[in-house]
């Protein structure tokens, strides 16, 4: 009887950790956490996105051994082309056959307002860690939606510090698509607000491999300051032209769109050298940002640029979110995040705002350096610290409803 006792008395015990092993894992939606990592792989923004993001989910992935409360971490990555249509084919398939606990990168910024108005309506997570366009917390804002990184706006900080130093004339060179078109609105709003003036502006095709006629046009306006309002492969080739039509040598100052390390690289360092740009966060910046940039180096063979490391903070930060609530349910992480403060050295003094969604966080103003003072991918100096509400814009200034 005593045997019996016992064993029926261990039985229980297994039983019950058996119960709540299973009521735990109950709290995730499904067997795996699946992220949907959707990025440009094959087209203009390749390099300063793309594999770099992969490696960069992958990262933060490790940090949590591959699983998340008891459930494997699954990363499915897909190209979007830049492709809208694309890309809201794929999440739509994914979310209907596997089911998705989180869509990130999302490349270009029509991209990202598609796939964001998918994935509200389905209610998917989804971090926005590779647009830029100010819609996605002003009037395309949504429950289910992040915008972490950057906006136009916070790209625009360089041209209100030039002016100040007395750049006023400004001429600009726009990307016809969604992110030219904010850029071109958040630095004209610089411009006007800064107490600059626009003396001529073009938007331009995209993609596109001629600029001549546009910078031209601009070197011969009067301007002491030309926006190149684009980003990878198109921003690597007006910055090239710019340079060879003798821009910088007339003494006008280039300030680019949304500048990465392998824009840098891709153009050369000669072109940027003396000009500002904004930085979302910086790989050389100090002790800790040189550790996660040594990880990042040893799986890709380069430093990570601006993007990268918004991924990483993108799958990290919801990652330690569902597993602290031990679930992975939308409407419970979006509660978790509203509000949520984090810091760390890739996103420093960082606020999940409550009110549009916006993820705000410390900006930098970097200085191009002449090729001869660069070492090792150590494309910029460091000259000012922006606190983030400042450089994106406050929480109160965003016409966001937030009517969920």
């Amino acid at each position: 009887m005593r045997t019996m006792r016992k064993a029926a008395a261990v039985f229980t015990v297994i039983s019950a950790s058996l119960l709540f092993a299973g009521s735990a894992d109950a709290q995730m939606m499904r067997d795996k956490y699946n992220i949907l990592l959707l990025t440009d792989l094959s087209s203009s923004y390749s390099e300063s996105s793309g594999p770099g993001d992969v490696a960069a989910a992958k990262l933060a992935i490790e940090e949590f051994g591959g699983k998340i409360n008891g459930v494997p971490i699954n990363l499915i990555t897909a190209d979007t082309k830049l492709d809208p249509a694309v890309a809201v084919n794929k999440a739509r398939e994914l979310i209907d056959t596997v089911g998705l606990s989180q869509i990130t990168s999302l490349s270009g910024s029509s991209v990202a307002l598609a796939v964001g108005k998918l994935a509200n309506e389905r209610k998917v997570l989804t971090t926005v860690a590779d647009a830029g366009t100010t819609r996605l917390t002003n009037e395309d804002c949504a429950k289910y939606v992040f915008h972490i990184g950057y906006n136009t706006n916070a790209m625009s900080i360089p041209v209100k510090m030039l002016i100040k130093d007395g750049v006023k004339k400004w001429y600009l060179i726009s990307a016809d698509m969604a992110f030219g078109k904010s850029l071109r609105d958040s630095f004209a709003k610089a411009i006007k607000e800064s107490g600059g003036e626009l003396v001529g502006e073009d938007l331009t095709p995209f993609p596109a491999d001629e600029f001549s006629s546009y910078l031209l046009k601009a070197k011969a306006s009067g301007a002491q300051g030309v926006g190149l309002l684009s980003s990878g492969q198109d921003l690597r080739n007006v910055a090239k032209q710019a340079y060879e039509f003798g821009l910088l040598e007339a003494g006008i100052k280039i300030v680019p769109g949304q500048l990465n390390l392998s824009d840098v690289k891709g153009s050369g360092a000669e072109v940027w050298a003396g000009s500002l740009a904004a930085l979302i966060s910086y790989w050389d910046f100090d002790d800790e940002t040189r550790k996660f940039a040594a990880r990042f180096h040893k799986m890709m063979g380069f430093h990570p640029g601006d993007t990268h490391s918004s991924n990483y903070v993108a799958v990290r930060e919801v990652l330690k979110t569902v597993e602290k609530l031990g679930t992975d349910d939308p409407d419970k992480v979006v509660a978790a995040l509203e509000g949520l403060k984090t810091g760390d050295a890739i996103s420093r003094n960082a606020t999940w705002r409550k009110k549009d969604h916006m993820v705000e966080h410390d900006f930098y103003v970097g200085e191009g350096k002449q090729p001869k003072d660069i070492k090792d991918e150590d494309y910029f100096k460091i000259i000012a610290t922006i606190p983030g509400a400042e450089a994106l814009g406050s929480e109160s200034e965003s016409t966001c409803k937030h009517d969920w």
